[in-house]
């Protein structure tokens, strides 16, 4: 761990575990922003028109849920986000959340290596590696 003591302080892990527990175990959105990201995600043909929000949640269900999952933070404007790229049949898709686990996004990007290295994303490890740190 001596690396993430590095990158991440003791109150930063605990955040950061916090909000991984949270989203895993309840997907919450901001207040009526989940229908905003699903009608979006629908127009750019990451998921069927015919798509519900359950079927997007099941999408970031699974990738929250699969302890393989890889796992980054990310600080913009004062705030602390994280994310978790995992794939979903044959796409890689990356969802985005904040502290105490609310959903800021989820989405296949077009590049996710690109996508991560321009908006300085810190990797931090597989969510399983992450969830022994308690």
């Amino acid at each position: 761990m001596n690396r993430i003591e590095n990158i991440l302080s003791r109150e930063e892990r605990t955040e950061l575990i916090e909000a991984l527990r949270l989203i895993r175990k309840n997907i919450q959105w901001k207040a009526d922003k989940d229908i905003v990201h699903l009608k979006k995600r629908q127009r750019m043909g990451h998921i069927s028109l015919s798509a519900t929000i359950l079927d997007y949640e099941k999408i970031i269900t699974d990738i929250v849920q699969n302890d393989s999952n890889i796992l980054y933070v990310y600080e913009f404007k004062d705030s602390t986000f994280y994310a978790i790229r995992g794939f979903v049949q044959e796409s890689e898709w990356l969802v985005i959340y904040g502290s105490k686990g609310v959903m800021e996004t989820a989405f296949p990007p077009e590049d996710i290596d690109d996508y991560l290295n321009k908006r300085g994303f810190i990797f931090i490890g597989q969510i399983k590696e992450v969830l022994q740190w308690t």
